[in-house]
């Protein structure tokens, strides 16, 4: 890492924010009135006319800033004259329609310190409060939020709301690349915290109650996002308890992988985390994790002009383009083979895949609550960061203590939890689960019967042609797959753990699932020329369609039979429950097929070789067959002989097309 750096502001940017917004001229007037709250009119006198300007131009937002540097300054002394508490007394009404009073008071707190670094962790949890109410603000009149903070400033509605003033002073704030900018050049992690001023974010809690005029009624407030994956993380994270804060800053210090002229931030964010501060060690980290990994990008991509801010004709350099395979179209990202795979799986779980927790983005939208943010998933993300830093260190005695040597091992085993692939993995063990307590459910014999001695076979032969066909059909197809794909499962194995009466064959299918399949990169749509995306999504409502199913049929047997029971089943009713248990056998054997053959399909996809058109055909084929078994044994239609009929018709149909 080239260390002469000492900013990874682009000249222009940090020309905005370090000169520019924070000029020292005198203010002709006053633009905070009495009450402490801006007057949005007064800065027309020092805002450029936006009838006679580009809106668009570098020289309109110099002057917009310029302009508002006045402000900036009035807002810093104003928050520094009054204490915490006064703060909170004074403004306590007009931030209540934000719905985040806690992130607010912690703002003030930070900013009564002396330390460079409590302003620039107050500026990261004031612009994403700030974007949070904003979208709040938005919902007034919309019924979804953009995910982009510039979709919601160039919105009618919040000009309609607060008047064009309002958002013109928004936008050259918290606007586009050539605008101060400041949520994304923070966000994105790329200035020190000696470049930034305490006047930006003074200013930026002033706004919050200075809007308040403007808002009549109450606001819909988005609840916080929960993390229901933090436990996932809580089960299988190495033990670190030995890993102590002094250990940790050395490793910093010493680790090429951190940039120093960030150091002083990484140090507060250990302290953070060590203070049991997750949500708060988090807000902070993750930019600078970003940062660190947008150098090392550049540097084994060999593409140094990504380590800085943008300018208006370029985006920034984001975790989205670090992560990815490439770098360009046909230029191969090298940052997975010099941090190794592992890693950017869990970089991938932890920030980017859809179904993981996402903590990025949903910490900079202001969608999670930072102060119950899960300790698990703040210590995931050190944990990796650790590892990574320890990577790019000296040889020296620090590698070898024994919390480096856990986490290594941790990482270097570690496969994907929220992977398309993983997400099949866990529901197919899922869904067999379920089916293995079919059996459990069925009281009653065709008869209406107790069952006294659990006779499977009294539940097979009361329908002894279909079930009798629909084991031929079975048997069939997995004499083809285990002859065509490379499952390394015997024919009788097969039948006799999967395919016996009323089989848990949910050992079976895990140990068949325990094998590694390369998951990186893997997700591809259509488009890209792989079609693997389009398979695994197939495969995931496959099995999604037969767990509703199979929690339909268990809905129905356990009603009927307490009706049953309780001598409150009808006779058409009691038609409804015989029919419902004849078709049990051929129920839990189509599902198992289907569970069994998106198995196959899953541990093979390496291996075998299909025409990808032929095979999707197939699995959409299949997937309307589970559709349609969901409508039959929905609550509203119990058509069992439908789902009997439907079996057999595509058991002939798939053997067709295997073959």
């Amino acid at each position: 890492m080239a260390e002469l750096l000492l900013t990874a502001l682009s000249p222009k940017v940090r020309r905005l924010i370090t000169e520019v917004g924070v000029h020292n001229e005198s203010s002709p007037v006053s633009f905070l009135s009495s009450s402490k709250i801006i007057c949005w009119d007064m800065l027309r006198q020092v805002l450029p006319d936006e009838c006679l300007e580009d809106t668009n131009s570098d020289d309109y937002f110099e002057k917009c800033i310029f302009g508002l540097g006045f402000l900036f300054k009035e807002c810093e002394h104003c928050v520094q004259e009054m204490t915490v508490d006064d703060l909170l007394h004074h403004f306590s009404d007009l931030i209540s329609w934000t719905c985040q009073e806690q992130v607010i008071k912690e703002c003030f707190r930070l900013l009564k310190t002396d330390k460079l670094t409590d302003n620039y962790l107050a500026l990261l949890l004031v612009t994403s409060c700030l974007e949070r109410a904003l979208g709040d603000v938005y919902l007034l009149e919309n019924t979804i939020c953009p995910s982009m903070l510039k979709d919601i400033l160039s919105s009618s509605t919040l000009k309609k709301i607060f008047g064009p003033t309002v958002v013109q002073v928004l936008r050259a704030v918290i606007g586009p690349p050539i605008s101060l900018n400041l949520r994304n050049v923070i966000w994105h992690g790329f200035p020190t915290e000696q470049e930034i001023s305490k006047r930006y974010t003074c200013f930026l809690l002033i706004v919050l109650p200075s809007l308040d005029q403007y808002l009549q009624g109450d606001i819909p407030h988005r609840s916080p996002i929960i993390f229901h994956q933090d436990s996932q993380y809580a089960e299988i994270l190495p033990d670190i308890n030995d890993m102590t804060s002094e250990e940790m800053k050395i490793l910093m210090q010493t680790s090429s992988f951190i940039p120093k002229y960030q150091l002083t931030l990484w140090n507060h964010c250990i302290d953070l985390y060590n203070t049991d501060k997750p949500g708060l060690a988090m807000v902070l980290l993750l930019p600078l994790l970003e940062h660190a990994l947008r150098c090392q990008f550049s540097i084994v991509n060999n593409c140094p002009g990504r380590t800085i801010t943008a300018e208006a004709t370029t985006l920034y350099t984001t975790l989205d383009e670090i992560l990815d395979q490439y770098v360009t179209e046909n230029v191969e990202n090298k940052l997975p083979s010099e941090i190794g795979e592992s890693i950017m799986e869990i970089l991938m779980d932890l920030l980017t895949y859809p179904s993981g927790p996402r903590i990025r983005d949903r910490l900079s939208h202001g969608e999670a609550d930072v102060f119950t943010f899960p300790k698990s998933l703040c210590t995931a993300v050190v944990i990796v960061t650790v590892h990574i830093t320890s990577k790019y260190q000296p040889a020296d005695d620090c590698c070898k203590k024994p919390w480096l040597k856990r986490i290594a091992s941790w990482v270097n085993q570690y496969e994907a939890l929220f992977h398309p692939v993983s997400l099949v993995k866990s529901k197919i063990k899922e869904v067999t689960k379920i089916a293995g307590q079919f059996n459990k459910h069925i009281e009653y014999t065709y008869t209406l019967d107790q069952r006294t001695h659990w006779n499977d076979k009294e539940i097979i032969d009361s329908n002894f042609q279909e079930n009798d066909l629909i084991t031929k059909e079975t048997t069939a197809i997995i004499n083809l797959l285990c002859n065509k794909w490379n499952i390394r499962k015997t024919i009788q194995e097969v039948l006799n753990r999967v395919f016996s009466p009323f089989a848990d064959c949910s050992v079976f299918i895990g140990e068949m699932l325990n094998i590694k399949i390369q998951t990186l990169f893997r997700y591809k749509d259509s488009g890209s020329g792989n079609q693997d995306g389009e398979i695994i999504n197939l495969l995931l409502r496959i099995v999604t369609e037969c767990e509703t199913v199979i929690t339909q049929v268990f809905t129905a047997l356990q009603t009927r039979q307490e009706q049953l029971k309780n001598k409150t089943l009808r006779s058409r009713q009691r038609n409804n429950l015989q029919s419902l248990i004849n078709c049990c056998f051929i129920i839990h054997q189509s599902v198992h097929l289907i569970v069994w053959l998106t198995t196959c399909d899953l541990v093979t996809i390496e291996t075998k070789k299909l025409e990808e058109k032929k095979h999707i055909k197939c699995l959409k084929m299949v997937l309307q067959f589970t559709e349609n078994l969901r409508t039959y044994t929905n609550s509203e239609n119990n058509k069992w002989m439908e789902c009997v009929n439907l079996s057999i018709k595509t058991m002939d149909k798939l053997k067709q097309f295997i073959t």
